[in-house]
C-alpha cells in the first residue's frame, strides 16, 4: 500500500464539521527504473473511513500535492500530544494549522 496512515485508532475531527476521518499521506510513485518505489513526495489528506456512511472514501486535502514527506513529518512532530481531543480524538483543525504554518497547506 502506498499510503502512510497516522493513528488508525484515532478519529481526526475537524471542529468545523465534526466528521471523523483518518489521516493519510498519499505517496507519489517514483519514475520507472528508480531504485525506490516512491519518490518521497505526496499529499496529506483526511479520509472518511466508515463503510456505513454515504461519504465513505471522500478525501479532504490537508496539504497541497507533491510536498515532501519529511517536511510533513517535521510539521506533525509530536501531534499525539498537541493535537489530542481527549483519549481517542485528534483536532484536525490544529493539524491543518500546523501544515499551513509550515508552508505546506492548500491555502
Amino acid at each position: 500500500m502506498a499510503d502512510v496512515d497516522y493513528g488508525l485508532a484515532y478519529d481526526f475531527i475537524d471542529p468545523a464539521d465534526g466528521i471523523p476521518r483518518q489521516l493519510r499521506f498519499v505517496r507519489n510513485w517514483a519514475e520507472p527504473g528508480a531504485s525506490q518505489p516512491f519518490d518521497g513526495t505526496g499529499q496529506l489528506v483526511a479520509v472518511v473511513a466508515a463503510a456505513g456512511r454515504g461519504d465513505n472514501g471522500s478525501a479532504l486535502a490537508i496539504s497541497r500535492p507533491n510536498v515532501r514527506r519529511d517536511d510533513v513529518e517535521a510539521a506533525l512532530e509530536g501531534w499525539q500530544t498537541w493535537a489530542m481531543l481527549g483519549d481517542d480524538g485528534v483536532n484536525l483543525g490544529e493539524i491543518r494549522r500546523r501544515i499551513n504554518a509550515a508552508g505546506l497547506g492548500v491555502e
